[in-house]
């Protein structure tokens, strides 16, 4: 036992080497490593102190050596949601997170479930796919999946494929919901049954998660405006509600009244710049539809905001409309 008293008494020069601080869900996924490796076997008992202390060396040498994002790339644990919304690495959604890190089997391939966040009306996922010998997958190639929120089913909105390596896709999906769920704690079905828009998975990979939304809602801030304006192209529109969390800033408005549904929206503060933010949006004139804008990692602070309706070729169609 001399060897490993040894190492543990191994003093590392640590200069110069950055420290970075595991997410949850890798912790969790490199502990399920270190559980399933470590795992003694009945007639080994006596390695089981050695294999703890070969680990535990394998595991420190991992820590002191890693460069910065270097864990958030690993192919086993995949892309992280920020990336798919913000397209930033300097994006941290953690606390508003989930880490699943489960992981379903069917004749295409290992499936598992990274992580989920809820957003106002919106559902993210990140999976991480391993397609099985002889099934064709790239980039091009979505999965959707089916939830379930407290009861109420819906479909994903919008995806996508990131190749990792050879063998591995980050798949991210997107699920818009029909209402804001007001309620703290989510049981969420998932089940992945749409193999690229149109064909049925027989077996779909299924999970079942518990998620809290809890510090979301504490931060959520909702401005109700309930204006109705018309516009200078003489357009009459509602401007219902403006709801920025830590992740998003959404406008919802109501083009029942107009002609056109090329009718969009700028945010901008006090000082009059207008941020460029990556936006997903729907409009429609049809009654009983809202239409809105959604700008992803917008997250109002104690600034003054505003709206500025425009044209889809950048005309301005409206003075500047206080949100707070």
């Amino acid at each position: 036992m001399s060897f490993y008293k040894d190492l543990n008494e191994v003093s590392q020069d640590l200069d110069g080497i950055e420290e970075i601080p595991l997410t949850a869900f890798e912790e969790k996924r490199i502990l399920k490593r270190v559980h399933h490796q470590t795992r003694p076997k009945k007639r080994k008992k006596k390695w089981l102190g050695i294999g703890f202390a070969t680990v535990a060396v394998c595991v420190l040498s991992l820590f002191i050596t890693i460069e910065k994002g270097t864990i958030a790339n690993m192919p086993f644990i995949g892309e992280t949601i920020e990336k798919y919304i913000t397209q930033k690495d300097s994006t941290d959604y953690s606390a508003y997170k989930t880490a699943i890190g489960e992981t379903a089997e069917n004749e295409l391939g290992h499936l598992t479930l990274n992580e989920v966040m809820m957003d106002d009306q919106h559902l993210f996922l990140s999976a991480t796919f391993e397609p099985a010998a002889g099934v064709d997958f790239d980039y091009r190639t979505h999965i959707q999946p089916t939830v379930k929120v407290n009861g109420h089913v819906y479909s994903s909105t919008g995806g996508q494929s990131i190749e990792l390596n050879n063998s591995m896709y980050t798949i991210y999906n997107d699920v818009k919901l029909d209402q804001t769920i007001t309620a703290e704690e989510l049981s969420i079905e998932i089940s992945y049954d749409t193999w690229n828009f149109e064909k049925t998975i027989e077996l779909p990979w299924k999970y079942n998660v518990e998620v809290s939304q809890k510090k979301l809602l504490e931060e959520r801030k909702e401005f109700a405006l309930n204006q109705k304006i018309t516009l200078r192209n003489g357009e009459i529109i509602t401007i219902e509600k403006v709801v920025s969390t830590p992740i998003s800033t959404t406008v919802y408005y109501d083009l029942s009244q107009s002609q056109s549904e090329d009718i969009d929206f700028d945010i901008q503060t006090a000082e009059g710049g207008v941020d460029i933010y990556r936006a997903t949006a729907f409009r429609s004139t049809e009654p009983g539809d809202i239409s809105y804008k959604r700008f992803e990692g917008l997250a109002f602070d104690d600034n003054k905001y505003f709206l500025v309706g425009r044209s889809s070729t950048g005309e301005i169609l409206s003075d500047p409309i206080a949100i707070n």
